[in-house]
């Protein structure tokens, strides 16, 4: 299952207090930005952004990499998306 957040920051604060095992799609929906994340990166937690994580990007969570993956397949298809260096070399 893969969970949409726009605009939906207090629901989406809760689900990744509640999936500390999950991942993050970040869709900035251009050629740059489109990245792949393990809940409580570094990158996704920068404080000067709290409270408008879910404004500036809509974020895909799901706990199932394969599910996630397929979504971003699909939510950024003319553009491509990445896994986040700092993140997945920790995997």
């Amino acid at each position: 299952m893969v969970n949409k957040f726009k605009d939906k920051e207090s629901e989406y604060e809760k689900w990744c207090k509640e999936h500390k095992n999950g991942f993050i799609f970040n869709n900035a929906g251009g050629p740059t930005g489109n990245v792949l994340h393990i809940v409580g990166c570094r990158y996704l937690n920068t404080p000067r952004y709290t409270g408008t994580y879910t404004t500036r990007y809509t974020k895909f969570c799901s706990d199932n990499l394969n599910d996630l993956t397929e979504a971003a397949d699909e939510e950024s298809k003319h553009h491509g998306w990445r896994r986040c260096k700092a993140c997945f070399k920790l995997v």
